[in-house]
């Protein structure tokens, strides 16, 4: 029934064009009729029209003209009817070459086509605007008013789409760009820069700003935030500006902007024909499945089509959140459960030995900082460490191809346990690979994620909850950030194109004060910046100002992918594994101190931050 529908509305189409193109004809005709033309013209010209219309008809099918719905006729649609009209004219002037009849003059041939594409085109345009007068020309004076930041090509996009939204009315467009000054786009006019928002949205009495500027960096969206705060308006955003341009939500869901909006990148491109070799159809093993970048990992890499998935998490509420989602999501894909530790030798080898994993992302991990510094410094070392090697060594006996391990910018000159772990965990593989060629191992660095368990963001969003204070460690704390699907895309793209044995470094961006996220929270909340203050706690154990992503003694080099670069690390003698094996594999449990010691004998670059605690003796002295 759709496709007869569909038919018929192509059939009503053509009938219109031929009846504007016998139109267009006659009326080019009565306009340059020669003198004592008479009506041996006229019937000439009906011979003519027919050719007209069965050449003009057939063009504009193969060019797709009738395949277009009027009621979102578009610039593409006319350009299809422009091709359309010039070709079939040519025809026609060929035609009247060779036929013997009254001959027409050269401006015929030109004001004809001018005609039909005017009537042609009008015709459509016009039932366009009546349909969507019809459907939101009512509304149009009904909707919330808004005033959009930006007039590029996403606000263009954004004002189109929300004229057919019942819930909204543009009212004005404000942009820095002065040539853009008193434009009019869509029917909006853009009315000043984004400085003068206070003073429009006064006068304007709106309460609400959306801003379309995906492409502006941090610090410019940081300040739009603070106008719309001092100018009393909610700053709103929609949830991805291309799905606007590209129109692919009729009706787009605006929401208040998040802090994780200003910090947007541009996305990443990937090398889906590489990623396609790498998972499509293999089996894929991923550790610490239920974490947030081991979750994302997963849906990304379900999107290539994998053979199976094995979800390998010791969290078992972490592991079902995984695996629901992934069956809601890619109900088709065969997913396999495996609830277990990377330290346990016999459960890695044994789920290794069941499905044969092709390629095994090792995202599995203690990452949090201060909690790994004290009291769980050994138990940091026997999971980011000994894990790793039992993980690794395991994909080395059952024939791994591609082993990629997800590293932290905090393994470069590390100042606590955990970027120490994560380092020598890196020193592990790379030990490894020099001793066999698969499988190949990769390692990434990147850093702070946004949104991630345990991240600061959450801890903010808690703490604004409450009405504050909120607590930032020091003034001057720097570090990068970048989403959860983007360090995820990356760390795909790292694994498709890793030859063996290197690190990749990730693009992060500009780094971002601690107090300027915390500040730019605050202003995104529904309370007031002088009831939520901020506290500063001083660095906790482990922590320092800023992270690196390379070492002093490292250099890079470039990738084909812009966003990713190839570190080169001092290399390590496979034979420091043996002195490293008998340290994780003590029979005692050492305590922080001496973990923190022995880290620096694996790890030169390490430097601990953390002072010895004084111990009391008899007659009141202390000793560390």
């Amino acid at each position: 029934m759709k496709a007869f529908n569909i038919n018929v509305n192509a059939c009503v189409a053509f009938l219109h064009d031929g009846l504007v193109l016998v139109a267009s004809w006659l009326i080019a005709y009565l306009l340059l009729q020669p003198p004592g033309g008479g009506t041996a013209s006229l019937a000439f010209l009906g011979w003519a029209l027919l050719i007209a219309l069965a050449a003009q008809g057939a063009l504009n099918a193969a060019l797709g003209v009738y395949q277009g719905i009027w009621r979102y006729t578009s610039l593409p649609d006319v350009q299809r009817i422009v091709a359309g009209v010039l070709a079939g004219t040519g025809v026609m002037l060929l035609a009247f070459t060779f036929m013997n009849g009254p001959s027409l003059t050269f401006a015929h041939f030109i004001i004809q086509p001018l005609i039909l594409i005017f009537l042609m085109g009008a015709s459509r345009i016009g039932y366009r605007s009546w349909k969507e007068y019809t459907l939101y020309g009512k509304n149009g004076q009904e909707g919330t008013p808004v005033i959009i930041l930006g007039a590029g090509d996403a606000a263009v996009g954004l004002v189109k789409e929300l004229s057919r939204n019942q819930e909204w009315r543009v009212v004005a467009l404000l942009d820095d760009d002065s040539h853009k000054r008193n434009r009019v786009l869509h029917g909006v006019r853009v009315l000043g820069e984004i400085n003068e928002l206070p003073r429009v949205a006064q006068r304007l009495k709106v309460r609400h700003a959306i801003v379309a500027m995906p492409s502006a960096p941090y610090r410019v969206r940081r300040r739009v935030v603070e106008v719309c705060k001092k100018a009393g308006v909610t700053a709103m955003t929609v949830p991805t500006f291309n799905q606007i341009t590209s129109a692919k939500t009729a009706h787009p869901k605006i929401r208040k902007v998040a802090v994780e909006d200003l910090m947007k990148r541009e996305s990443v491109t990937l090398d889906d024909a590489g990623l396609h070799d790498l998972l499509t159809g293999k089996v894929v093993m991923m550790t610490g499945a239920g974490g947030s970048i081991g979750s994302e990992l997963c849906l990304q890499i379900a999107a290539y089509q994998p053979s199976m998935l094995i979800l390998f998490e010791q969290n078992e509420f972490a592991m079902y959140r995984v695996e629901q989602t992934l069956r809601d999501s890619f109900p088709e894909l065969p997913v396999a459960n495996a609830i277990g530790d990377i330290k346990n030798t016999l459960r890695v080898n044994q789920i290794m030995h069941q499905y044969s994993p092709a390629v095994v992302f090792h995202a599995a991990a203690y990452k949090h900082v201060p909690l790994m510094e004290e009291a769980n410094a050994w138990e940091a070392v026997q999971n980011n460490v000994l894990g790793t090697y039992m993980v690794a060594r395991a994909a080395i006996d059952y024939g791994v191809k591609k082993f990629v391990f997800v590293s932290t910018d905090k393994a470069v000159n590390p100042t606590n346990v955990m970027g120490a772990t994560k380092r020598l965990a890196e020193m592990i593989c790379q030990a490894l690979q020099q001793t066999t060629q698969i499988p190949r191992f990769e390692m990434v660095r990147f850093g702070n994620v946004l949104g991630s368990a345990g991240s600061v963001i959450p801890k903010f969003a808690e703490q604004i909850e409450r009405g504050g204070p909120v607590t930032v460690t020091h003034p001057d704390m720097v570090r990068y950030f970048m989403s959860i699907p983007e360090a995820a895309q990356l760390v795909l793209q790292a694994g498709c194109m890793g030859l063996g044995g290197e690190i990749f470094v990730m693009d992060m961006g500009e780094p971002v004060r601690i107090l300027d996220l915390a500040n730019d929270m605050i202003r995104l909340s529904e309370g007031s910046e002088s009831d939520i203050k901020i506290i500063y706690t001083g660095l906790r154990p482990g922590e320092k100002l800023f992270e690196e992503l390379l070492a002093d003694d490292e250099h890079t080099r470039p990738t084909p992918h812009p966003k990713l670069r190839i570190a080169k690390a001092r290399e390590v003698d496979p034979a420091w594994l043996t002195g490293l094996l008998q340290w994780l594999n003590q029979d005692r449990l050492p305590d922080d101190i001496e973990v923190r010691r022995d880290l620096k004998r694996w790890v030169p670059e390490y430097v601990s931050t953390v002072r010895p605690k004084l111990k009391s003796i008899s007659g009141g002295q202390k000793t560390a």
